[in-house]
């Protein structure tokens, strides 16, 4: 199965909880990567500035953490089942900084069930992350950040495997990128970046039998 059944950050997974359909009986095949465009440049661990992303505390009927970053047009991102639920909201470890929620809902925040993703209008943190100019393309390399149980910042790098119908993976979304890389609970909102450090997709599952990473295309956060 995809990712859990339920809301926030407890998975039965691994990596914060999106809402999931039934499980798949079956997965699409692995394109041919000997077919990517030539051009695509390869994005190292380090091309993701860690001072735009944080970790993500959600305060409802439960405490959960999760991950969230900044964009340079003042939106911050992170998945929607991070935040539908939420009555308050930080950013950071220590000395957290609250996110602008009210009730738990909307006044400066922007919620796609659909695709789950959530945008807060704020700027926050100290780094600002741009969006790609270009969607990613089967094959190309890719970091990922987000922050696992124990709270530290971690990047990882994989490849796009495809780009497909979330209904593929049972998951209710229109299309998602899949990616080679296995992260883990609480990489939830996490950025997915190219080679310049510019942000492709928002990390929303881990696709529990495979362990590839399921992410959402940075083009549906929604603009509060």
């Amino acid at each position: 199965m995809l990712i859990g059944m339920t809301f926030g950050f407890l998975l039965v997974v691994a990596i914060g909880v999106a809402s999931a359909d039934d499980t798949p009986t079956s997965y699409p095949a692995l394109p041919d990567v000997e077919l990517v465009p030539a051009a695509v440049v390869a994005a190292g661990a380090d091309s993701i500035d860690l001072n735009a992303v944080a970790r993500l505390t959600t305060f409802g009927t439960l405490v959960q953490h999760g991950t969230a970053f900044q964009l340079d047009d003042g939106r911050i991102g992170t998945v929607a089942h991070a935040l539908v639920d939420a009555r308050r909201a930080s950013l950071g470890e220590g000395e957290v900084v609250p996110l602008p929620l009210k009730d738990g809902s909307a006044e400066l925040t922007a919620i796609s069930r659909l695709h789950d993703v959530s945008a807060v209008e704020a700027t926050i943190l100290p780094s600002a992350l741009s969006v790609s100019p270009q969607a990613a393309v089967v094959g190309q390399q890719v970091a990922l950040a987000g922050f696992p149980d124990d709270g530290r910042a971690t990047t990882t790098t994989g490849t796009i495997i495809s780009r497909t119908s979330g209904a593929d993976y049972g998951i209710g979304r229109p299309d998602v990128y899949v990616i080679s890389a296995t992260v883990e609970r609480g990489w939830s909102g996490g950025p997915v970046v190219d080679a310049n450090g510019d942000v492709l997709a928002i990390i929303v599952g881990l696709e529990s039998q495979s362990g590839v990473t399921i992410a959402v295309p940075i083009e549906y956060l929604p603009t509060p």
